[in-house]
């Protein structure tokens, strides 16, 4: 059997994705894999817009579209393959053992297609068969990705799952270095043990070592005002010390700015305890929120009272990154009053229906999963599905009991994480106090002011707080112990 390995570039990727730690990726996984007993000839695919070292390879392929059922019988037949390992080249990580096991499986089995679910990207490949390509209509989903259109027709091929222990799910990381986050964290456990660790290595390195994942927000939630027309009998902004006020427009550009230090890509939330858009300086904020070359998309939490004509155009206009979350509680006038205080759900529901048009995908309704949405939830999706509208249902916080528990169940895994929330988000007032997290929503127990530090030196301030978590030695102000957000996950 001809068992071939072909590496992978990404269609955005360049050499600056290419190299790691010094390394010239494509020919450091090249040596690596030379040496497997199993497999045969390296090839490279790149893109047509690829210009770097491999582009006069006379084993590098240019490719001009995707990894399509028509790009993989024109590899077969270039290469002279039975088989080919397809390998990501933006793979600092990539574990040589694992491909070796990975093929004797495949081959031993006569498989099809050979993959693993439980590897993270970056620590495995995918194995195909010329015999696979054979037997697939020259039409059949051809604009697809090859993986696609097999693992959406599961049942109609020989596949072989691969596992490995241990199973690192659980941190959501990819190991590939054209994601500039994941390429930082995977620097840090480099610099951490002075080398590539094996994957059998990779979760001890980081359990020891939590502190490799803290490499910068991720998630900027920002409450822009303390203001809002409704009073949702969920809601905290009732509890709060002190109203908030409206956040100085120039102080927030001063946060984005500073959040060019990371050189990571985040998204900003709008949200917190008041109504967005009630913030006078709203739409001017969304302007130059949406012109930030880091920030990849904007997260609008609002009642909808407000998501107008105005927003609307706006997003027709300028609202490519922008996503909106419209909180709605209720199915007819009856129970939005009960749930949200006013009777506004007519106007709410016209919004929303309007602003669909405009905003497409980009668009979600929010209802809470409490004893009082729980009668007519069934009639709720109906509705909204028949608008093709996303539906978020969203779980109770109660803010470590600020406000009462609704829940009528609870979906807290049985096994404790580290906090998602200590890791990757920033909560930052309406005052500029930078939170301990999205609990301390009167910031009681913030590590500074971001109209006085900046925003580099009070993300490294809250390290040791995440550290701790991750070791289970939880804080007690606030009462980490007593909270059930550390599972949910932003971005």
């Amino acid at each position: 059997m001809n068992s071939n390995i072909l590496i992978y570039i990404e269609n955005a990727s360049d050499d600056r994705d290419l190299t790691f730690a010094g390394s010239f990726l494509a020919e450091k996984l090249s040596a690596a894999l030379k040496k497997l007993d199993n497999t045969g000839e390296i090839f490279y695919s790149a893109p047509s817009a690829y210009s770097g070292r491999l582009s006069g390879d006379k084993n590098c392929f240019i490719r001009t579209g995707l990894d399509d059922i028509g790009f993989w019988k024109d590899m077969f037949s270039r290469t002279g393959s039975d088989h080919l390992c397809k390998i990501h080249a933006e793979s600092p990580f990539l574990d040589a053992s694992l491909i070796r096991e990975m093929v004797d499986l495949h081959l031993k089995y006569l498989a099809e297609f050979t993959f693993s679910e439980n590897l993270p990207p970056g620590f495995s490949g995918e194995i195909i068969a010329k015999d696979l390509i054979a037997s697939i209509p020259e039409l059949a989903e051809k604009t697809l990705p090859l993986n696609q259109v097999i693992k959406s027709n599961i049942n109609q091929f020989d596949i072989e799952l691969y596992y490995a222990d241990p199973d690192i799910r659980d941190k959501r990381l990819s190991f590939l270095a054209g994601d500039k986050r994941d390429k930082k964290i995977m620097e840090n456990i480099f610099s951490s043990v002075n080398k590539i660790p094996a994957y059998s290595e990779i979760r001890d390195v980081i359990e020891k070592n939590p502190e490799v994942l803290y490499i910068g927000p991720s998630y900027l939630e920002v409450e822009l005002t303390g203001a809002c027309d409704l009073d949702c009998l969920y809601c905290y902004r009732n509890t709060l010390k002190k109203p908030h006020p409206d956040m100085d427009a120039e102080l927030l550009k001063k946060i984005i700015g500073q959040m060019r230090s990371f050189d990571l890509p985040y998204t900003v939330c709008y949200g917190g305890s008041g109504e967005p858009m009630m913030h006078p300086g709203f739409y001017e904020i969304l302007g130059f929120t949406q012109e930030e070359p880091l920030v990849e998309s904007i997260i609008v939490e609002t009642n909808g009272l407000y998501a107008d004509a105005n927003y609307r155009n706006f997003i027709l206009n300028h609202g490519s990154k922008i996503k909106t979350i419209v909180d709605m509680n209720g199915m007819n006038a009856e129970t939005y009053l009960k749930l949200h205080g006013k009777d506004c759900f007519d106007q709410v529901q016209r919004n929303i229906l309007s602003l669909n048009e405009a905003s497409g995908d980009r668009l979600y309704i929010q209802v809470m999963k409490i004893g009082e949405t729980e009668p007519f939830l069934d009639a709720y999706y109906d509705f909204w599905e028949k608008q093709k509208i996303s539906i978020i249902l969203q779980k109770q916080n109660t803010y470590l009991g600020r406000v009462r528990d609704r829940r009528y169940s609870d979906l807290t895994p049985l096994d404790r994480v580290p906090c998602w929330h200590l890791q990757r988000d920033l909560f930052i007032l309406s005052d500029g106090s930078v939170s301990f997290c999205k609990q301390d929503v009167d910031g009681e127990w913030s590590c500074g002011n971001a109209g006085a530090a900046t925003i580099p030196l009070l993300w490294d301030k809250k390290k040791e707080s995440f550290v701790k978590d991750y070791k289970r030695d939880y804080a007690t102000a606030p009462d980490c112990r007593s909270c059930d957000e550390w599972y949910t996950f932003n971005f």
